[in-house]
């Protein structure tokens, strides 16, 4: 269990599944000054990092979720689980119509046979 719930809590990816720096930089399209804005650093250290093709992974991680790999990979979670939440909400909406229904019933057979219990409608053995 431990293991399922890191999973969940970690949603960066892994250093082999990031696109290279390179390739981000190129399609973020930002100047160096405005990295270093964005970034809180000096606009000679990006372009080291452009330069050499590597940064930290704190600053790659940040880069990924401004590029476009980012932001679907949160739009995708977003969708996935309001998608989940809205099935989870129609399945409870179902049970309860069905409560509803049983609760009538138990209801409109206690008031016709006073001496029956409320549930002998729906009571099966078995």
């Amino acid at each position: 269990m431990l293991h399922a719930e890191l999973t969940v809590m970690f949603r960066a990816p892994y250093p082999a599944h990031l696109p290279s720096l390179c390739y981000i930089l190129d399609v973020l399209r930002y100047d160096d000054n405005q990295l270093a804005r964005l970034l809180d650093l000096k606009p000679s250290t990006i372009k080291k990092y452009r330069r050499e093709g590597q940064a930290p992974r704190a600053v790659h991680l940040a880069l990924f979720w401004e590029s476009r790999w980012g932001i679907a990979t949160i739009d995708t979670v977003a969708h996935n689980h309001a998608a989940g939440n809205y099935a989870r909400a129609e399945s409870l909406r179902r049970k309860n119509d069905r409560l509803v229904k049983q609760i009538l019933s138990m209801e409109k057979e206690l008031a016709a046979h006073k001496t029956a219990p409320a549930n002998a409608p729906i009571f099966q053995i078995g």
